[in-house]
């Protein structure tokens, strides 16, 4: 667990919370709700675009990679790997939702 920490943490994936995560989404942050196409037709956040985690390794060129990512998904170590396969295409202003708040944004 170590290792994915201190990569998500070099890869600028900090835990964010909703009222930052509110901020940067108002100016040009990109929501990004990494769960299977199945679970995310059953519920998301408003204005998530869905990638699933497995497919942002060839999937991220819908995102910009000078804007904010915001990551969603079920679990921390999902978008523990998310950031990773990002920060790998590099994008460095990366973050995932605290999964306590994510109904609140």
């Amino acid at each position: 667990m170590k290792l994915a920490l201190r990569t998500l943490i070099l890869a600028g994936g900090e835990v964010l919370p909703v009222q930052t995560a509110r901020k940067l989404l108002a100016e040009g942050g990109q929501l990004v709700d990494i769960r299977p196409p199945a679970e995310f037709r059953r519920g998301t956040l408003p204005g998530a675009l869905n990638l699933p985690a497995d497919a942002l390794g060839y999937d991220a060129g819908h995102l910009n990679r000078r804007e904010p990512v915001i990551l969603y998904g079920a679990t921390p170590v999902a978008c523990v790997r998310a950031a990773r396969l990002l920060a790998g295409q590099g994008f460095s202003r990366i973050y995932h939702l605290d999964d306590r708040d994510q109904s609140d944004i």
